[in-house]
């Protein structure tokens, strides 16, 4: 496996005194295919029961679980933000300039004030023509609105 040029950092509050920071380290498990133009993070809050959402319903923003933050771009994410402690999904795709899904990946992570370490996201070859789902559009290889959930 080889690493995407993507790093994305994390920056957080827990509690109002501690700054909370982790990296996201996306790895490419197959070759990015020269089609890929965008890459779409998803930051998802899981239950005890819940695991990551399947590449299908990621990349259709289907209802699933307590979606925190989704951020779509070319080269190196940016800052997500407040992350609470707790049990999240994180999950990447990589899509083309129609909106299709080339490569995913997701990964399950506990946040708590001691993760510090990168989470590393592991990505796939993928096939997925279900592009943004009924209530976002694909502008230029992303779908918008970001942080729309479709039912």
């Amino acid at each position: 496996m080889r690493p995407v040029f993507l790093t994305i950092l994390a920056l957080g509050l827990l509690g109002c005194v501690n700054e909370h920071a982790f990296e996201v380290d996306i790895v490419a498990g197959d070759p990015v295919p020269p089609e890929v133009v965008s890459w779409e993070l998803r930051l998802t809050q899981l239950e005890p029961t819940e695991e990551c959402p399947t590449a299908e319903m990621s990349a259709s923003a289907a209802r699933y679980a307590r979606l925190l933050h989704v951020q779509t771009f070319t080269g190196v994410g940016m800052a997500i933000g407040e992350i609470p402690a707790g049990r999240w999904a994180v999950a990447v795709l990589a899509r083309d300039a129609t909106c299709g899904v080339q490569l995913y990946g997701c990964t399950e992570a506990n946040i708590a004030p001691e993760t510090f370490s990168p989470i590393v996201i592991t990505v796939r070859s993928a096939s997925i023509t279900e592009l943004c789902g009924d209530c976002r559009t694909c502008e230029s290889g992303g779908c918008s609105p970001d942080l729309s959930t479709c039912d």
